[in-house]
């Protein structure tokens, strides 16, 4: 099969944030099952519109795929949807639905992630005959906002790196991710909360490429897309705290995950952690675990470009 992937490029987009390291994955992917992708950067810049977030795309500097039999054509990312009025679109990639975008106590960033968001997707929408989504929560959203989508969506959660974590640490504490986007600069944990980490006992540190099993902290404060450091964490069997909405993912990904919670903040993660280590043992914890690992979907690399192939020759 031969793709054209249209894929976000520029306005401050970090090489290293989540979505750049899905879409390179998934190109590579597509490209090990066999398929033929031409990736095609989408660039856009500021401008005076609704939603604000989409920005207007650089129409100058955008290659248009030559149409041709047996071709597909993907956008991934929302801030590309607006092609779907320019090209001959096959599928979405839902990275985020900011319909429902939300961050306690940041009622106007919340409204900018809002303000035009439904009347944008509705456009890419009714153009679209498949939508995949990154995130069970958001699919359901995206449903009920616009029941005429369903039948035609799928979930394709983003898996994580292959590992088998080393022996469990009860000291280390997973923190990952990039700083780009505004709404994580405005999650990072403090210098303050870094120390009463440190006065407990725990270390913070990213996974690195040989992992232990150990704690896992999801500190972002809003809710939308995929958390791509939770897959991580499952797969290094963490004790997970998330200051995020994480429920929906973890009953379909891990349903009986043994050991998480939905902290209402940093401190009350680190109270979690505290009571997990000062109260279980090692052992006990790795038990729960190998009890509730074989009921868990944990999707490889492959999976993911085959759910994305079937659903395109499907259209």
């Amino acid at each position: 099969m031969h793709i054209h992937f249209y894929h976000v490029d520029g306005l401050g987009r970090d090489a290293d944030d989540g979505g750049a390291i899905f879409d390179r994955k998934t190109i590579a992917a597509l490209r090990q099952l066999g398929a033929v992708v031409d990736e095609l950067p989408v660039l856009r810049r500021r401008a005076l519109r609704l939603p604000t977030w989409a920005g207007r795309i650089e129409a100058s500097r955008l290659r248009i795929a030559q149409g041709e039999s047996g071709g597909r054509t993907i956008l991934s990312h929302e801030a590309t949807f607006d092609l779907a009025g320019v090209v001959n679109v096959d599928a979405l990639i839902v990275h985020n639905y900011f319909p429902r975008f939300r961050f306690p106590g940041r009622k106007g960033l919340e409204l900018y992630y809002r303000l035009g968001a439904l009347d944008h997707y509705r456009r890419a929408f009714d153009r679209t005959p498949s939508i995949f989504f990154l995130s069970y929560r958001e699919r359901d959203a995206a449903e009920e906002d616009f029941p005429s989508i369903r039948g035609r969506t799928t979930v394709i959660p983003p898996p994580p790196a292959p590992v088998i974590p080393s022996a469990r640490s009860m000291e280390i504490v997973h923190v990952s991710g990039s700083e780009g986007w505004l709404p994580k600069r405005l999650s990072r944990l403090t210098d303050h909360e870094i120390a009463r980490f440190g006065k407990a006992g725990f270390v913070i540190g990213d996974f690195g490429t040989h992992p232990a099993s150990a704690f896992g902290l999801i500190n972002d404060r809003f809710t939308v897309g995929f958390k791509l450091k939770l897959m991580q964490m499952i797969a290094c069997r963490d004790i997970i705290a998330s200051c995020a909405d994480i429920a929906d993912e973890m009953e379909r990904i891990a349903p009986g995950y043994p050991f998480w919670r939905q902290a209402a903040s940093v401190d009350e993660a680190l109270e979690y952690f505290r009571d997990i280590r000062d109260r279980l043992t090692v052992e006990e914890i790795d038990a729960a675990f190998d009890e509730a690992a074989p009921r868990w979907r944990v999707p490889s690399w492959n999976d993911h470009g085959e759910a994305i192939l079937h659903a395109l020759s499907a259209t």
